[in-house]
């Protein structure tokens, strides 16, 4: 990650606390819509976060953000991956560290591999990446970092919401 947008991610984790990580969703959303997904469904509440179609391909993620080097997927995470094999999507697990040589990590995801509650590190999860996931979203998510973080920052989840509906490929949940 450059440091640029290392540090206005450090800033809008300061700034809005408990909020960060669905902030940080809704800008994966914003990056994934900006390389041409073909549909996109985020959700700041129930379900599975984010549901992309790509190239015909429907992937449902997992978002997580963690400020060390280790995550925990507790059941309705799993759950919702599981329904979301079931229903014939490709799960994933999309996680970006805290640190400045953090990238996003798209891990996918296989039905009882993860056990609940489990802390995880990050170390333990690159063996399940899929790499073009990752290179599909890296410049645009620092890119919409440093377009939308001062709408993050002051006007939160709604005012990024409102950048979303700005994208013909959005559906709403």
């Amino acid at each position: 990650m450059n440091p640029a947008t290392f540090r206005r991610l450090e800033e809008l984790r300061a700034k809005t606390d408990k909020e960060f990580g669905k902030l940080v969703q809704k800008l994966l959303a914003i990056a994934f819509l900006e390389t041409d997904a073909e549909s996109l469904v985020e959700r700041s509440i129930q379900g599975i976060d984010l549901e992309v179609t790509i190239a015909g391909t429907r992937y449902a993620f997992e978002v997580k953000t963690c400020e060390e080097d280790s995550l925990t997927l507790g059941k309705k995470d799993l759950a919702g991956l599981e329904r979301e094999l079931e229903s014939g999507a490709e799960a994933y697990i999309a996680v970006l560290g805290g640190g400045l040589l953090d990238e996003w990590l798209m891990v996918h995801y296989t039905a009882g591999e993860i056990p609940p509650s489990k802390k995880l590190s990050t170390f333990e999860l690159r063996p399940y990446r899929n790499r073009d996931l990752e290179r599909r979203v890296a410049s645009a998510f620092e890119e919409a970092v440093e377009k939308h973080a001062a709408t993050a920052i002051y006007d939160r989840q709604k005012g990024l919401d409102r950048v979303l509906e700005g994208y013909p490929a959005r559906a709403l949940a």
